[in-house]
């Protein structure tokens, strides 16, 4: 067989492992959307996944550096890679920070672990936002919605406080002037306008609690809105709370300034 035709043939299948790689992954997503099977299993076949298509990108580049001559061969090759590495970076943005996806995930204790908290706030990941730090709202409604294997639903602590208020200074309660109806009927219609399913609202109590699910893996975190008095006004909080993942990436801080912005 001659060189040409081998470049051909190792072309070739260095891109349909690439194709099928990323239908896999595809299928794998799918089916966590479809609640075939939970987070951590679905983690676990993406872990398996990734290393194939790290191995198959390695392929890819072996092929196309010894086809460099033969470019209909190496056009073939360079295509392969761009499909195999492309979907890998899209998980890497898309999964919660500290799952692995490559390798073991990163060691250490749960946000706000430990009664003087972590060494630098600054630093520290957070999976737990509130407006209201020293006494947050306390979610009921959603608890038993969460599957197995959450994170804990109960507030870290002065850990966790104290990280929020180094990395998001400017997350702080709402000052409404509006009477207690009028400030509720406000959040039920902001937290609707956000997309967030609601689970429960009471307007005795001034609590709205429920879910919200990101597009790409439907990951679902868990709101909840507090109106409560404040002199002669309303104060509203608002805490949005990741089920999975040692860190959300800013997505629960994002939410909550999104919240406070449209209110």
């Amino acid at each position: 067989m001659s060189t040409t035709k081998n470049m051909k043939l190792f072309s070739t299948l260095a891109l349909v492992a690439s194709v099928l790689s990323v239908l896999a992954m595809a299928a794998i997503v799918l089916a966590y959307r479809s609640d075939s099977f939970g987070f951590r299993e679905a983690s676990g076949y993406l872990h398996t996944a990734a290393q194939i298509s790290v191995f198959i990108a390695g392929f890819c580049l072996i092929v196309a550096l010894l086809s460099w001559k033969h470019k209909a061969s190496l056009l073939k090759a360079l295509i392969a890679g761009v499909i195999v590495l492309a979907p890998l970076g899209v998980m890497k943005m898309n999964m919660p920070a500290g799952t692995a996806l490559f390798g073991a995930g990163p060691a250490g204790p749960p946000p706000g672990a430990g009664a003087k908290g972590p060494a630098d706030p600054s630093k520290a990941p957070i999976n737990d936002v509130s407006t209201d730090t020293q006494n947050p709202p306390a979610f009921s409604a959603v608890v038993a919605m969460r599957p197995e294997g959450s994170n804990p639903i109960e507030y870290a602590g002065q850990g966790a406080a104290a990280a929020q208020v180094a990395q998001y200074p400017d997350i702080k309660p709402i000052d409404s002037s509006l009477d207690k109806a009028g400030a509720f009927n406000r959040a039920l219609e902001v937290a609707k306008d956000m997309g967030l399913e609601i689970v429960s609202q009471d307007a005795d109590s001034g609590i709205i609690e429920a879910i919200a699910s990101t597009r790409f893996f439907n990951f679902q975190d868990d709101v909840i809105i507090r109106v409560g008095e404040n002199g002669t006004g309303r104060i509203v909080d608002i805490r949005s709370h990741s089920r999975i993942g040692r860190s959300d990436r800013g997505k629960n801080a994002e939410r909550v300034r999104a919240f406070i912005e449209q209110f």
